[in-house]
């Protein structure tokens, strides 16, 4: 593999649990929105190219896995191209729903809308046992940039019960 294995000490084709949160680049077109929203602010993006080349996922995947891809809404195209580049087979999305510390909903990014959502695509490779019980929308609260809700770990792990997890969950970060 050219440059190397850049996922550490992760075993490969030893995951039939995936959770990704790739770098997009999401341009704002607003100063506001690249001043505080924009991602550029809190780490280094990478167009779907390069996050296709820079992190060979699908290589993590067991013959049986189940890929759960965190996007944007205006790029789910492209980010349904990145998960098929990876080798996986789109099947399904849903949404996080965020909300503020008051309860209400988030006022994001968007270009047409405002977003108070984020999606997560699932792909899969193989054919991974999965429990039926998980709804298509996730609600939780915003926190840091980026950082997702606890719910949504929670709802993966019902949606894949049984199977070994990281508790820690470390982030694979981009410099």
């Amino acid at each position: 593999m050219a440059g190397g294995w850049p996922f550490g000490e992760l075993k490969m084709f030893g995951f039939d649990f995936i959770m990704a949160d790739p770098p997009w680049r999401f341009d704002t077109w607003s100063n506001a929105g690249k001043k505080h929203k924009s991602p550029e602010n809190h780490y280094a993006t990478m167009t779907c190219e390069e996050i296709v080349a820079q992190f060979p996922v699908g290589h993590l995947a067991s013959r049986n896995c189940l890929l759960w891809l965190w996007g944007t809404h205006p790029m789910i195209d492209q980010q349904i191209g990145v998960g098929r580049a990876w080798g996986f087979k789109f099947v399904t999305s849903g949404v996080w729903v965020k909300r503020t510390k008051k309860g209400k909903l988030a006022f994001g990014t968007g270009y047409r809308l405002r977003s108070a959502s984020e999606p997560f695509l699932l792909f899969t490779n193989g054919d991974p046992e999965t429990a039926p019980v998980v709804r298509t929308v996730i609600e939780g609260p915003i926190r840091e940039h980026s950082r997702k809700p606890d719910e949504a770990y929670h709802e993966a792990e019902r949606l894949m019960p049984g199977d070994v997890r990281r508790a820690d969950r470390p982030a694979i970060l981009v410099e």
